[in-house]
Order: C-alpha cells, then structure tokens, then sequence
C-alpha cells in the first residue's frame, strides 16, 4: 500500500509544484513589467489598488473630459492603469505610427471579443491569417468603382429621409437628429449590403432594434470589468436579451444568404455565369469573392462579415452626420457656405440625386466634415503586443495593452494648436492638409489596418447631409455632449430646428 502510495502522490505532488513555480514565474514577469512601466512612463498618478479607474472626471465619462486633459498635458505617450494593469495610450503622430506603420506582432485587446457572440470571425474580432485572408477577400467591396453601385441606393434612402423632414419642417416642430439619422443610416446599411428593405425609417424596425441592443450591451460590458467576464455575463439576465438579438440578426443574414447563393447557383447553371437581375450589394462581393486557391467563404464567415459591416457602419455615419449638422447650425456662416457650393454642383440637372462625380465637386462640404470628425469622431483601438515596441525612446513590454487614442491626437494641442476645439474647416484647406503629418488627422485609423469601409462612411455622409442642406436650412436648439461608444454618439439627442429653404428646387424631393 505505501509503495504504491508514493507511485501515485509523488507525480501528483511533481505537478502541482511544476504549476505553482509557472504561475510564480508569471507573476515574477508581471510585476517587473509593471514596475518598468510605472518607473519609465508618464501618467496621471494611479491610486495603489484602483490605478486611475475611478479618477474624475472618468475615462469614459461623458464629455471626455479625461481625455481633453490628457491630451493637454501628456502630449505623446501615458499611461492609464486599470486597477494594476498597465493600458500605454499614444496621442501624437511621432508615437502613433510606430506602431500604425510597424511589423510589430500584436493581437485585438480583449475588447474587441465580447462582441464575437454577435460578429464571429468578421474582420473587426479576427487577427493574423484569418484576418488577413478575410481582407484581402473583402478589400475589392470597396473599391472605388464597387462603391459607385452604392451611390443610387444612399440617394434612394435620403430621399425618404427629406420626406420625413418635410412633414417636420412643415409642423415646426424640432427635429431629434441622431434619432432620425440612425434610422437613415441603417436603411442604407440593409440596402447596401442585402438589398433588403425593412422601411426602418418609416415603422419600428425588429433588426433595427435587435442591432442597437446587441451594440448597447457589448458597450455597457466594455466599460464594466465584472460583465466584461463572460462566465458572469452568462448568468445575468442581460444575457437572454443578448441572446435573442443575435439569434434574431444571425437569422436575417443566414436566411438571405441562402437564397441569394441558391438564386446565384440557380443563374450559374442556366447561363454559365453566377450573375442576378439587379445591382451587385455587398452580399453579392462576398458570395463572389475567391482567393488565390479558388475557394471562397463559408456561409458563416460571409454573415460574420456583414454583420460587421452593418456593426462598423450604424453609429459611425449616424454620429457623424448628427455632428456634422449640429456643426452647420452651430456655425451658420459655413452652412450658407455649404449651402451655395451644394446649389452651384446641383444646378441644371434634371435629377436631385448625387452622382459619384458630383461628391468629387464638395470641396468646402469635405473640409466641414474632416473638421467634425476631427471634433467630434470617438474611436480608441487598442492592440495587446506580443513583441516589444519602441515609441519615443520608451520601449514597451510584451503582453501591454496599447490604446490608439485618435480622440486624443485630434485634441492634441502640439498638433492643432489651442484653439483645437473650435470649428474650423480652413484646416483641412489643401495646402494646410499637404504641410501636416499624414499622422496628424486618422479618424479611421491608418496602415495595414484602417478601417476598410471609410470611404464608403464618408460618401454617405456627404450624400445625406447634402441633399438635407439643398432643401432645408438647420439651426441649433440643443446640444449634447459626446459618450464613449463604439464611436462617440451624443448622449442626449442633438435637438435642431428645421426649416424649408425658399431657394430650394421645386417639386418632387
């Protein structure tokens, strides 16, 4: 008996001192790497055991006000410590592209999985080889000559936009912009990317609001360390209506998926060519979509990817219309001035939509709206590094949390000077644009891995918010601080009045 004892005990007893001197090891590792960081990089003083997790104002209070401060006094590179774990945030274009620019390995934070119930292995949860061939698959989507198909459908949906406008003009009464604007832009986003029509602006949309549920809780659990956990997330009760919406959302796009690859199946054996009556969507790019092998994407990963698409591109282009207005009846100087240049492309032309070539005419329309995404765009990436990273002669260790702070950088004063809260569109004039650092100005992040439907968010934007332009004139009644999102929305409604322009084109909108 006490042979075989030992036999079964000592392997047992090698083990558990085995894990306990690997789990030793690693705090050993831990610990140093704090100590390096808390030594060598600048900061807000942390408290002992809460870091700067409970400082105030708050990282994510509304306002951001944290972050203003930050920007004003640490002007390259600090560090926030959530409790004792260490998050460097780069805020200048010297810091920032060393690692938009490097070869670096690195992995998405954590963050960016507590949505991988919802988007799967879409490109905004994936990393290395599945990233990389997801891209190089989608990148032609977005082509400038794919982007030109979307064009009538962003005007089809605007259109319906200035109707519902009109009959608020009309009452005077004042118009809940982000509301509305939401509502415009998930049109646009179903249409473009399933051609499906849910009347989202005119009727309670299920998708609609399964979407802003899904992005709401993903949200409320970056912010919250304790939902951050999955294992308590499961238990709580937000987890059935986290469930329900994916469930709702997953069906949509797996229904439509198999009967759009059936009809394609269906053309290509009829005609030898996988080809559909109407304009290509997004849906149509993927199912298409072949890599150097041959082979295309799953039916899985195709859904992944357009709920990404839709995800990525709600509350960017809903926000930054909303801002972009908000801008315009703040200063109505540059309203006028968009207003003229918008009357002087249009004029003559039987059609009010706006064509690709006519977006190429907006000159002062872009820069007012560079300029309102610099102010107003919330968009923090954040990277977990696998190797060391040198920035400003500091070198960063293996396993620290990287924050690509772009609302920082857009406020840093050593970059936009002191006045860097003030609207104002000449700094985006091209002569300015060509004396800056490529750097100084990425709302959409930069290098291998921008944000690939930018160009598409901006084309929407300036659709929208000129053709509202052409036919009404806005003005300010309420304002609304910006709140950390997936982008920065306003956390009370913006409220503007709306009124018809007398110079506006008569007939039909």
């Amino acid at each position: 008996m006490f042979p075989n004892t030992i036999f079964v005990a000592f392997p047992l007893l090698v083990f558990i001192i085995y894990s306990l001197f690997k789990r030793a090891r690693k705090w050993v590792r831990f610990y140093r790497r704090v100590s390096y960081i808390r030594r060598h990089f600048p900061g807000p003083t942390p408290h002992w055991f809460w870091g700067n997790a409970l400082d105030k104002p708050g990282l994510f209070d509304p306002g951001l006000e944290w972050h203003l401060r930050a920007a004003s006094k640490y002007r390259r590179v600090l560090v926030f410590w959530g409790l004792w774990h260490p998050c460097v945030i780069l805020n200048h274009p010297d810091t920032l592209r060393e690692i938009l620019k490097s070869t670096t390995a690195s992995v998405k934070s954590v963050g960016y999985q507590l949505f991988s119930d919802w988007l799967g292995q879409g490109l905004a949860c994936s990393d290395g080889v599945l990233w990389r061939r997801h891209r190089r698959l989608i990148t032609p989507s977005f082509h400038f000559n794919s982007l030109k198909r979307y064009v009538p459908i962003v005007n089809k949906v605007t259109t319906t936009l200035l109707g519902r406008l009109s009959v608020i003009a009309d009452s005077d009464t004042p118009l809940e912009t982000h509301h509305m604007m939401t509502r415009c832009s998930a049109d646009a986003i179903l249409q473009t990317a399933f051609s499906y029509e849910s009347r989202c602006q005119e009727r309670e949309s299920p998708i609609l609001a399964a979407t802003r549920t899904l992005t709401d809780i993903g949200t409320s659990r970056m912010l919250n360390p304790i939902m951050a956990c999955y294992s308590i997330f499961r238990l709580s009760p937000v987890y059935g209506i986290w469930k329900d919406a994916v469930q709702k959302v997953n069906g949509l796009g797996e229904r439509l998926i198999r009967e759009r690859r059936a009809k394609l199946m269906e053309s290509e054996e009829k005609t030898g060519v996988a080809t559909d009556t109407r304009e290509m969507d997004f849906l149509d790019s993927l199912l298409l979509a072949r890599d150097a092998f041959g082979d295309g994407l799953s039916d899985a990963e195709i859904r992944d990817e357009v709920n990404t698409f839709i995800f990525a591109g709600l509350d960017t282009t809903s926000s930054a219309v909303t801002w972009l207005l908000l801008d315009m009846a703040k200063y109505p100087e540059h309203q006028a001035r968009v207003q003229a240049e918008v009357d002087d492309v249009m004029a003559g032309k039987e059609s009010e939509y706006i064509s690709g070539e006519d977006l190429q005419k907006f000159k002062f329309l872009q820069m007012c709206m560079r300029e309102s995404l610099r102010l107003h765009a919330v968009f923090m990436p954040a990277r977990t590094l696998l190797e060391p990273l040198t920035v400003d002669g500091l070198t960063i260790p293996p396993r620290t949390s990287v924050m690509l702070n772009f609302y920082q950088l857009h406020h840093n004063p050593d970059v936009w000077g002191d006045d860097h809260m003030v609207f104002r569109p000449e700094r985006f004039a091209r002569e300015r644009v060509e004396a800056r650092d490529p750097f100084a100005f990425v709302p959409f992040s930069a290098g291998p891995h921008n944000c690939i439907g930018q160009q598409f968010a901006m084309q929407e934007i300036q659709i929208v918010v000129a053709r509202v332009l052409r036919h009404f004139s806005v003005g300010l009644l309420r304002e609304s601080r910006p709140v950390f999102s997936v982008v920065g929305k306003p956390k009370d409604d913006v409220i503007l009045s709306i009124k018809r322009r007398e110079s506006a084109p008569a007939g039909n909108l």
